[in-house]
């Protein structure tokens, strides 16, 4: 059969609309494959910008250790915020949108502790305040004691002392 004219035999254009289709469908799913993991894997910046979070509310919690505040838990949460941050870098290339998910969870955590680290020094300003006032409070009642025992203790002292011994009775010792 010869192919003069321009009349393709049915045969001819049915197998290569049926490789086009396959091509283009082949097509379709490579890209969405390269999209998805594309798409979610982490960037150097979204890391140094989740490490900068965590350096900055580190540094709110020292500030509010300064002030005297109770930050156990916020370190235990700068830890952890740390500890998703390094097994999002360890999973970027396995699951990135699980990695994703770690670094947003660390970014999150640090924003806490940012916001966490003022009311932390306020209430540890709080407590210093009282300590100090305590301890003015006792040593100035230690000095008012020690005035009071320099100006009257002589008095006080013989007052006691002749309120005890008053009965009994002194006597020469040679008559």
């Amino acid at each position: 059969m010869s192919r003069s004219g321009g009349n393709a035999p049915a045969w001819a254009t049915a197998g290569v609309s049926k490789s086009m289709v396959f091509l283009l469908v082949a097509l379709l799913a490579l890209s969405l494959c390269s999209t998805s993991d594309s798409a979610a894997a982490l960037t150097q910046t979204e890391v140094s910008s989740a490490n900068s979070e965590i350096q900055s509310a580190f540094v709110s919690a020292y500030g509010a250790e300064k002030s005297g505040g109770n930050v156990s838990s916020l370190i235990a949460e700068l830890n952890y915020a740390i500890q998703l941050v390094q097994k999002a870098e360890a999973e970027n290339a396995t699951s990135p949108s699980q990695a994703a998910a770690d670094l947003q969870n660390a970014t999150r955590a640090a924003q806490r502790v940012s916001a966490e680290s003022a009311s932390v020094a306020q209430m540890g300003s709080a407590a210093r305040q009282a300590s100090e006032l305590i301890s003015v409070s006792a040593a100035s009642a230690v000095v008012v004691v020690a005035v009071l025992v320099y100006i009257f203790g002589g008095r006080i002292y013989r007052r006691a002392w002749l309120r005890l011994y008053r009965d009994y009775v002194v006597r020469p010792a040679n008559g």
